[in-house]
C-alpha cells in the first residue's frame, strides 16, 4: 500500500484531526471568559494608566490629578456604559482628550504653542515629561503634534496586546487542563482506539478530509457601535464550528467508560498533558498541519486545491 495509504500516517491523521477541534472548543471557551470578565477593557485601563499617572494638575493635590481629569472629560465618560471601562478608545479619541485637557485654558481653536505652553504648564511629572518631547519634535506643527500624542498611545496599545496575548495564553492552558479532564482526552488512547479500530479510522479520515476543505479556524473583534465600546462584536467564521458528524467521532474517541478509576492509568499521566500541550498550540496550527499531512495523504494534492 505504500506510505500514503499507511495505518500510521491514518492515525496521525485522526489525532491532528482531534487536537483541531478540541482547539476550536478552547478558542470558542477562552473568548466566553474574556467577555466574561472583560478581559480587554481591564487591561486597556492598566495601559492608559501606565500612560497618564503619576501626573498632578494644577488646583488638585492627588498625584494622578491628570488621569482623573482624562476619564472625566465628556468624551470618554461618553463611552463608558454602567461603570464598565471601554475596550476600546480610537487613538484620536485619545489625543483629542490629552490635547484638550492641556489646552484647557484657552476654549475654541488652537495652535500648536497653545499645546506646548499647556504641557510645560503642567507641574512636573510623567505626562508632561512625555507630551514634550513628542511635540517638541513636530516641526511646530499642530497636526504634526497631535499625530504624534496618538502614536504614543498606539505603541501603549502594542504592549496591552502583548498581555492580552500572555493573559489569553494563560487561560488556554487553564480551559486545555479543565477540558481535557471532563473529556478524558488522553492521547495515548485516542491513537489506541485509531489504530485498533479500522472502521471508525476511515470515518476519521474521510471526516478529516471534509474539515481540511473548510476555511481556517479565525476569531475577529470589532467594535461596530462607537457609542459602546465596552461591548466588542466576536465574529467567527465557519471554521470555527463543529458539524454533528464530527461530534459524533469525538464522542467516540473521547470520553469516560466504566467506572472512574478504571479509566485511570499510566497512559493518563503520559495521555492528559500530551493533549493539553497540544491545544496550547491553537487551532489554526492543527489547520495547517491537517492540511499538510492530507496532501501526503491524496499524493500531494490539498484536498481544496483546484486544478490549474
Amino acid at each position: 500500500m505504500g506510505l500514503f495509504n499507511s495505518t500510521m500516517l491514518d492515525v496521525i491523521i485522526g489525532l491532528i484531526f482531534v487536537y483541531l477541534l478540541l482547539s476550536i472548543l478552547c478558542t470558542a471557551a477562552n473568548e466566553w471568559v474574556a467577555t466574561l470578565t472583560r478581559r480587554r477593557g481591564e487591561l486597556l485601563r492598566k495601559g492608559i494608566h501606565q500612560l497618564l499617572e503619576n501626573q498632578k494638575i494644577i488646583g488638585e493635590e492627588n498625584n494622578d490629578g491628570f488621569l482623573r481629569a482624562f476619564y472625566r472629560h465628556p468624551l470618554i465618560t461618553s463611552i463608558m456604559h454602567d461603570k464598565n471601562h471601554p475596550a476600546y478608545i480610537a487613538p484620536r479619541v485619545f489625543a483629542a482628550v490629552v490635547t484638550d485637557l492641556l489646552t484647557a485654558a484657552k476654549p475654541g481653536s488652537i495652535e500648536f504653542n497653545d499645546l506646548e505652553v499647556g504641557a510645560k504648564g503642567l507641574p512636573d511629572g510623567q505626562v508632561k515629561k512625555s507630551v514634550l518631547a513628542i511635540v517638541q519634535r513636530s516641526d511646530q506643527k499642530l497636526e504634526a503634534a497631535q499625530a504624534a500624542i496618538e502614536g504614543w498611545f498606539n505603541d501603549s496599545m502594542d504592549r496591552v496586546t502583548g498581555w492580552y496575548k500572555r493573559r489569553t495564553q494563560i487561560w488556554t492552558l487553564i480551559i486545555a487542563l479543565a477540558l481535557t479532564v471532563v473529556a478524558n482526552a488522553d492521547t495515548v488512547q485516542i491513537v489506541r482506539r485509531l489504530w485498533q479500530d479500522p472502521v471508525l479510522r476511515a470515518a476519521v479520515v474521510e471526516e478529516a478530509k471534509v474539515r481540511a476543505q473548510k476555511p481556517p479556524p479565525t476569531l475577529s473583534v470589532e467594535y461596530k457601535d462607537e457609542d459602546d465600546p465596552t461591548n466588542p462584536t466576536v465574529t467567527r467564521n465557519k471554521g470555527n464550528t463543529l458539524s454533528g458528524k464530527e461530534r459524533e467521532l469525538v464522542g467516540q474517541l473521547l470520553g469516560w467508560h466504566g467506572p472512574f478509576l478504571t479509566n485511570l492509568g499510566w497512559t493518563t499521566l503520559v495521555g492528559w498533558p500530551l493533549t493539553v500541550l497540544a491545544l496550547s498550540m491553537g487551532a489554526p496550527f492543527w489547520f495547517d498541519l491537517l492540511n499538510k499531512f492530507m496532501n501526503v495523504r491524496f499524493a500531494g494534492k490539498s484536498p481544496d486545491e483546484k486544478p490549474k
